[in-house]
């Protein structure tokens, strides 16, 4: 934080000269003049200024604390609305990962309080500077538990919606159909630029060709396409799932269910298929060798993630088992 001076002794000091204090060839001068400005009044570093910078992050700390709190009593609401609609897995999956979402907000929420006691604590002798600095990360980190909360209402509007409208479910799960759609679409692209590279040595024109060898990158594209394509069966069978429980849905009120999907469906799964018989043949057998136990470990955790699918655990699980180079 230090480097040219003393920064316990920057009350009075104008803020360039503070700035030229503080800095070092590790700091960026336009960030610590940003931050000690937090801490200036009147173009001066002074104490009087903390107390000032102090209030105003504590203002936003509270917006954030109540956001959250509302956050949590729309998700109560939500909560007994779906007690009115039939016991789907594809319902209780959605508020699951809401309440998970929710704890996460809730917990740095809290942890801003303590934040508040920390920048407290400089306020009466610490450095001007740490004390600029963690009112800033004060400030910063309450600004995003808002947005996390504003954002986690924004789409419970969404799922109160999802929960009384069958069109809109329709809706939705049609836009998830075409969502897959364009991932296979990058797929298919993707495994065209293998077959392009057929690990010949030398194209048309006399340049070199990639090897085609377990370390070429070839073979990474192809490791990366294999997993994609596992993931990309995965999302249809959920939305497979999800179409059989909305028909249910809709048979149980008496509404319209969804048409014309499981047609659309049907296609993508024969394109899919038809990508995972080109995967095959276009894969080499250094790339099998060297990339299979990777990929067989994928395969046998992603086999225990059945529909609905919680997407943060297929991520999670698609993180830890990625092929990688050894």
């Amino acid at each position: 934080m230090t480097a040219s001076g003393d920064t316990a002794n920057l009350d009075g000091l104008p803020v360039d000269q503070a700035v030229d204090i503080v800095a070092d060839e590790t700091a960026d001068p336009d960030t610590v003049r940003e931050t000690l400005g937090i801490v200036a009044q009147d173009g001066v570093v002074c104490r009087a200024g903390v107390d000032d910078a102090l209030a105003n992050a504590s203002k936003v700390v509270m917006t954030a604390e109540t956001r959250a709190e509302l956050a949590g009593s729309k998700l109560d609401e939500i909560r007994e609305m779906a007690a009115s609609v039939p016991e789907f897995d594809l319902v209780s999956a959605r508020l699951s990962e809401f309440a998970d979402r929710l704890e996460a907000i809730e917990t740095q929420a809290d942890e801003l309080s303590d934040a508040v006691q920390d920048a407290l604590e400089l306020k009466a002798d610490g450095e001007l500077y740490a004390a600029a600095q963690r009112i800033r990360q004060l400030t910063t980190a309450a600004t995003e538990v808002q947005r996390a909360a504003d954002d986690f209402q924004f789409e419970l509007d969404s799922v109160e919606s999802w929960l009384t409208d069958a069109d809109r479910r329709a809706e939705e799960l049609a836009a998830d159909v075409e969502a897959v759609a364009e991932s296979i679409a990058e797929l298919d692209a993707a495994v065209d630029s293998i077959e392009r590279d057929d690990g010949g040595s030398e194209s048309d024109d006399g340049s070199e060709h990639d090897d085609g060898g377990s370390d070429s990158e070839a073979a990474h594209t192809w490791a990366a396409a294999t997993v994609r394509y596992r993931v990309v069966s995965l999302l249809i069978a959920d939305l497979r799932a999800e179409l059989a429980a909305l028909r249910t849905w809709a048979e149980r009120d008496g509404e319209t269910p969804p048409s014309g999907i499981e047609s659309r469906i049907d296609e993508l799964q024969a394109s899919h298929e038809a990508l995972g018989e080109r995967l095959d043949t276009c894969a080499e057998p250094a790339w099998s060798t060297r990339f299979g136990e990777q990929l067989a470990a994928l395969d046998e955790q992603l086999e225990g993630i059945e529909p609905p699918v919680s997407w943060l655990d297929v991520e999670a699980v698609v993180e830890e088992h990625r092929p990688v180079a050894e």
